[in-house]
């Protein structure tokens, strides 16, 4: 287990990570601008919506704020994933701990980091925090 955490990554697959943390990012980020349209304009009439709320049944202006709420909240949780996705990006960059699980130091297998390129645990650490 000694050898397993004396070696890092490879600059290779250093760059590999780099590029696949970076087009999530993207993705990440085309659909936080999707999602931010969602919920800033989420009602039957779009920017043509009458300007009372009084013109709708209740149970639609209900329906329409939990519409909002929920598009608030995919976009919330789309947001936090592009902060770990930054803070992946610092780290595959300037931290020689990249790839090593924080909690028991062993390397994290490149399949779990393709999969989860801005995990800090590898699977069995990350099973027992849950």
């Amino acid at each position: 287990m000694a050898e397993n955490k004396k070696k890092g990554l490879t600059a290779k697959e250093r760059k590999h990570f780099r590029e696949l943390i970076l087009k999530k990012r993207e993705e990440t980020m085309e659909q936080l601008d999707e999602k931010r349209l969602s919920f800033l304009d989420n009602s039957p009439g779009g920017n043509a919506q009458i300007d009372s709320n009084y013109a709708y049944h209740m149970a639609d202006v209900g329906t329409d704020a939990q519409e909002r709420e929920k598009a608030f909240m995919h976009y919330s949780r789309e947001y936090k994933y592009l902060n770990h996705l930054n803070e992946a990006l610092n780290r595959v960059d300037n931290d020689p701990e990249y790839g090593f699980c924080i909690e028991c130091g062993a390397r994290i297998p490149n399949e779990r980091l393709e999969e989860v390129p801005h995990t800090r645990h590898c699977v069995d650490c990350k099973s027992k925090i849950k």
